[in-house]
């Protein structure tokens, strides 16, 4: 089974909608893939986060009719180790996170691809969450 890591921020909405999504795209066309998340911040869980996932992205599962298998689990910090336990590595933003990741972890950012999906508030949760559905079908679509 190979493991693919999406990272965002906080851990908290894209990234888990796109581990959510893609695990049920896996399942349902038998990739022999398995989706994992984590987040760039230091500050985790956030006390800014109420619960362990975004509203947001319960409703686009939900509007998906996706059942989520690791909807209780709050947010983890990437680490160092993560770098060398996955097969591939996406990060949500790379406006966003290329910055975070070349201060923390610059040996690690040619084994990093990008989506550009942004946060809050720079783009709508529905509009977030859309773009970030076609990108991880996509994605799942050329690793079939």
């Amino acid at each position: 089974m190979q493991k693919i890591l999406f990272i965002c921020s906080g851990n908290y909405y894209r990234s888990r909608f796109a581990e959510e999504y893609f695990n049920h795209l896996a399942e349902s066309r038998g990739l022999n893939w398995k989706a994992f998340s984590k987040g760039l911040s230091q500050n985790m869980p956030s006390l800014n986060n109420p619960g362990p996932i975004s509203t947001h992205a319960l409703s686009a599962l939900e509007e998906r009719k996706i059942n989520g298998k690791a909807l209780n689990r709050f947010p983890l910090p990437i680490e160092e180790k993560d770098f060398m336990t996955y097969d591939k590595i996406i990060a949500l933003s790379e406006q966003e996170h290329r910055p975070m990741l070349e201060e923390r972890f610059q040996k690690y950012c040619d084994k990093i691809g990008f989506f550009e999906v942004g946060d809050l508030p720079l783009e709508a949760p529905k509009q977030a969450m859309d773009k970030l559905a076609l990108l991880v079908e996509a994605l799942a679509k050329h690793i079939e």
